[in-house]
């Protein structure tokens, strides 16, 4: 199966407009036989969102926050590659990054799911931790 590496996120804040960019950038690597796939057809989507972290997703006591859903990516793409690079880049409301009292944890959560046997892998990047 494919993976994701290399995840990782970055916020930049402007305390003038009170936005925040949020870039999550990642590398797909894709086998020698998804690679023979793609040519026959084979897609791949990549999904990233933004969460806040708490106690995990699926805790029922204090889940993670859902904060934010970018624009998912198709694979493969006009120059398909058995490495692929991924940018998701979005500026926010910095209001919407304020997810706890106090200190804030945002992280982001990549899914990459083949879309034929729909198996899915996902990658969390580093988080983000200050005051928003």
């Amino acid at each position: 199966m494919a993976t994701i590496t290399a995840a990782t996120l970055a916020i930049s804040s402007n305390a003038t407009t009170k936005t925040s960019r949020c870039v999550v950038t990642c590398k797909v690597l894709f086998t020698a036989f998804e690679m023979n796939q793609i040519k026959d057809g084979l897609k791949f989507s990549l999904s990233c969102a933004l969460w806040g972290e708490d106690l995990g997703i699926n805790n029922w006591l204090n889940a993670d926050d859902f904060i934010f859903s970018y624009a998912s990516k198709i694979f493969p793409d006009a120059t398909p590659a058995a490495s692929e690079l991924a940018t998701f880049d979005v500026t926010l409301g910095t209001n919407l990054l304020d997810e706890d009292w106090g200190t804030d944890e945002v992280y982001g959560l990549l899914t990459l799911k083949n879309l034929y046997t729909n198996v899915a892998v996902k990658k969390k990047t580093n988080v983000v931790t200050r005051s928003f």
